[in-house]
């Protein structure tokens, strides 16, 4: 039973973990690139917290069809793909449940459907390549060395913070 608990502790930390940094990745990313492309600070996301949950989504279907393929140029390929495709359907999705565009690549080259981007699209590949070389191992030793009781009381926190945000947030936008 104590077996159980500890990797019970362990995984959900991982999982926690790597849903918030992958989220808190993608914030940075898009902060970066509204400064970089039009020179403000815009607090991109629907969420308070500077996580954007799409990206964390696109990690764990990335890690669920990847999870034993190694080659990085195969991971850039498939998640190119993969997240092209992701984020076009998200796209459609998020528009029809909360009646608003949260992004647009109108004036991006290699624009598809003004809701995705070859560009952005290799961006997420290149990203995906970090996840699986940099943040799964690290979430795994952080795991592994890490005590238990912080293991569980750091996951318990992270998702208490994500879906206590998630909730006002998506109030907030189907008020709108």
């Amino acid at each position: 039973m104590t077996y159980m608990k500890k990797d019970f502790s362990r995984t959900f930390f991982r999982y926690v973990f790597e849903f918030t940094a992958a989220g808190f990745a993608g914030w940075i990313y898009e902060v970066a690139t509204v400064w970089i492309m039009y020179r403000y600070f815009d607090n991109r996301g629907m969420l308070h917290l500077p996580v954007i949950p799409i990206y964390s989504f696109g990690a764990f279907i990335l890690l669920a069809l990847l999870r034993r393929k190694r080659n990085p140029l195969f991971i850039f390929i498939i998640a190119t793909v993969v997240t092209t495709v992701f984020e076009l359907a998200a796209s459609y999705l998020l528009e029809f449940i909360f009646h608003e565009q949260f992004w647009t690549y109108n004036n991006w080259y290699f624009s598809i459907l003004d809701r995705s981007s070859l560009i952005s699209s290799s961006i997420f590949g290149i990203m995906a390549v970090g996840y699986f070389y940099l943040l799964h191992p690290l979430s795994k030793k952080l795991s592994e060395n890490l005590p238990e009781t912080v293991c569980f009381g750091t996951g318990l926190f992270l998702s208490a913070a994500l879906l206590t945000d998630a909730v006002i947030s998506i109030a907030e936008h189907l008020k709108k």
